[in-house]
């Protein structure tokens, strides 16, 4: 399940990692690592390919996310088939989360293959979700955005993008 933490590519990769601007990968703060994985990998697909054991008190977690040292600190990263290490969690213990504020700062985009099936699993994990976006563009495409809230209240919005057949002129 580990790989190389220098490297933004899954083992036996052959292709040299990015230069040049690169968005590495988003990590996001969470209460609990296993209930988070319930929705970002069982939900929306992503696979676990990197879980840290507790982190020291010399993590850097620590400094950039102004954590408290009582807490104690897990990290995880995860892929998806097209993108290795593409989001990061970390599990923070020991304290409290502070709420999420109003308006939110910053959200994270998915694209899912479709957003009906990924929705209905989130609303029966009892998640909060945003009324849905719809819009077109030409020649023929079709996007549904749709917002959602993880379990530490984190705004995902997935987007789904669909080919739409044009209707045979008569």
């Amino acid at each position: 399940m580990q790989q190389n933490q220098a490297s933004n590519q899954s083992p036996g990769s052959k292709k040299p990692p990015p230069v040049g601007l690169h968005l590495k990968r988003p990590c996001m703060l969470v209460a609990d690592l296993e209930r988070a994985f319930t929705l970002y990998r069982d939900v929306l697909g992503f696979q676990v390919d990197y879980l840290s054991e507790e982190a020291g008190p010399d993590s850097y977690l620590y400094k950039v996310f102004q954590i408290p040292a009582v807490a104690r600190l897990k990290f995880a990263s995860l892929s998806t088939d097209n993108e290795a290490r593409a989001l990061a969690l970390a599990e923070v213990k020991g304290i409290e989360l502070p709420p999420r504020s109003l308006p939110h700062s910053i959200g994270l985009v998915i694209q899912v293959e479709a957003i009906t099936p990924v929705l209905e699993q989130v609303v029966a994990m009892g998640l909060s979700i945003v009324e849905p976006n719809h819009f077109t563009a030409p020649p023929n495409l079709e996007f549904t955005e749709q917002g959602i809230y993880d379990f530490d209240g984190q705004l995902i919005v997935l987007y789904e993008t669909r080919v739409v057949e044009p209707l045979p002129s008569t």
